[in-house]
């Protein structure tokens, strides 16, 4: 079995052991939980048969270990179980959310790039210049400001002043494509707007890495123009940070979108976090932190896979 193959097992083996430790915490939420998760969600007025056939439904009935084999066995059969509020299966509840927040996420990210690369270039070509002087104090003060104060201020601009977008609410793209992209604009710029600050920051230091490396200032020396060299020496290399970012994005985006889903009023799998957190329905709560964590892995792994085609050098250094 060959150094690369290794490296391969080990990674999945690792993503596998991370899995089941989310999973296990996850199960073991009601159980930490102090006094009675039923009453809490039930209210003091409950029978004892109700206590019991909710402790059942939470796996309460039965120690930990026993509680997440069960669970484990049925979620690789689909089965996430059913929600306490709305009995609908959780598969169902994650089926229609989770597209909602991934047109979200892939919405803001065209937005951060779209500011942030040529920013980020432009201020690397003239380190202390005044572009990059802007730039740097831009993105410092943008990441100062909360995201909830940013959503609320393209709120008043965009929708009460100017009129010209919803402030909340969401339409299906299926339904009506140009409504759909209307409701998409101020989350995805809620989002967006934060995501460039970091990705300025980070692409503006990696680029001025790059430009100090001896292959560039070859290439500057034969004369090549500096949108050439920028783009064809000194953008690749530097766009691996980048990379990481949107990958770990992904993931993160399926349960770290609780505020702006829940401002503005997007269907996606943030909003659905929240309002089950509020109802205390721990069999979606679990479902979203469980998938949310192999969306981690999973987008962990596809980074690193990223990584080796962009850079050979990394693959080279594992062997």
């Amino acid at each position: 079995m060959t150094s690369r193959t290794l490296g391969a097992v080990g990674r999945l083996g690792r993503a596998a052991a991370v899995l089941l430790l989310v999973t296990l915490a996850a199960l073991t939420l009601p159980h930490l939980m102090p006094g009675s998760p039923a009453v809490a969600a039930l209210g003091p007025t409950a029978t004892p048969e109700q206590i019991t056939a909710y402790e059942a439904k939470l796996g309460l009935d039965e120690n930990v270990l026993a509680a997440t084999w069960r669970w484990l066995g049925d979620a690789l059969h689909g089965n996430l179980g059913h929600s306490l509020s709305t009995g609908v299966p959780v598969t169902t509840e994650l089926a229609d959310r989770i597209p909602v927040t991934l047109e979200l996420f892939v919405a803001a990210q065209l937005v951060a790039l779209c500011l942030a690369l040529p920013v980020a270039l432009l201020s690397a070509w003239r380190p202390g210049g005044p572009a990059d002087r802007i730039a740097t104090a831009g993105a410092f003060v943008w990441l100062a400001v909360p995201g909830f104060v940013l959503g609320l201020l393209l709120i008043w601009i965009a929708a009460v002043q100017l009129r010209i977008l919803p402030a909340t609410g969401w339409t299906p793209f299926t339904e009506d494509p140009v409504e759909n992209l209307r409701h998409l604009v101020l989350p995805a710029l809620t989002l967006g707007l934060t995501e460039a600050a970091v990705f300025t920051r980070t692409l503006r230091g990696q680029l001025l890495d790059t430009l100090d490396q001896t292959y560039v200032a070859a290439a500057r020396s034969r004369g090549m123009g500096t949108t050439r060299l920028l783009l064809r020496r000194a953008l690749r290399p530097s766009s691996l940070p980048l990379v990481t970012l949107i990958g770990i994005g992904i993931g993160t985006s399926l349960g770290g979108s609780v505020l702006v889903e829940t401002l503005f009023g997007v269907p996606g799998v943030g909003s659905l976090a929240a309002g089950s957190i509020n109802a205390r329905d721990f069999p979606v709560i679990q479902a979203v932190t469980v998938v949310s964590a192999a969306a981690v892995v999973a987008a962990t792994l596809a980074v690193d896979l990223l990584y080796r085609k962009l850079d050979p050098r990394i693959a080279h250094d594992h062997r």
